[in-house]
């Protein structure tokens, strides 16, 4: 258990190092890819309903620290989204590209899209429909490209956790 919170708080640091430090210079069309979202729904696709949930938090409190404007919307919306994930996860090829592309797209867009109007609602945006034409698709689409090199590495990592876990189980008892 031990090496699987290690592991967890490992993982959410790397990834808003990544999206802090690098992710700046990979912008198309003046968007950048959001690894944060992208690694929430891998973990969801791999994971049950409470690891992903709490991913789901952690991911969000970082992306709240990183780039949002109020504490803890990103983290419901991306809480909420790696719950829904895990519930139909286990029906999915997860190994599939097709799988992988849409969930990080539909992902994108919904996550985005309730945030922007959550931002709506408190502060007034005026121009919804060119927010989401000019930020929301194009991010979605770096983001489905994005998650096909992470779902193998994330993959490999929590099977080796699992292995420690069996492993330690198995001489506890």
């Amino acid at each position: 258990m031990r090496y699987r919170v290690l592991a967890a708080c490992f993982l959410v640091l790397a990834a808003a190092a990544l999206q802090s430090a690098v992710m700046g210079h990979f912008e198309v069309f003046s968007v950048r890819p959001n690894i944060l979202i992208t690694l929430t729904v891998v973990i969801a696709l791999l994971r049950g309903p409470v690891e992903s949930g709490i991913m789901g938090i952690a991911l969000g409190l970082a992306m709240d620290i990183l780039m949002g404007k109020v504490l803890g919307w990103y983290a419901l919306l991306l809480f909420l989204l790696s719950i829904l994930i895990s519930l139909v996860n286990e029906k999915l090829y997860r190994d599939k590209l097709l799988v992988l592309m849409s969930f990080g797209f539909l992902s994108t867009v919904a996550v985005e899209t309730l945030y922007i109007l959550i931002i709506f609602l408190f502060r007034g945006y005026q121009h919804i429909p060119l927010l989401f034409s000019t930020v929301v698709l194009p991010e979605a689409v770096l983001n489905s490209i994005l998650i096909l090199p992470l779902f193998k590495p994330v993959g490999k990592v929590y099977n080796i956790l699992d292995m420690l876990d069996r492993k330690r189980n198995r001489l506890a008892s």
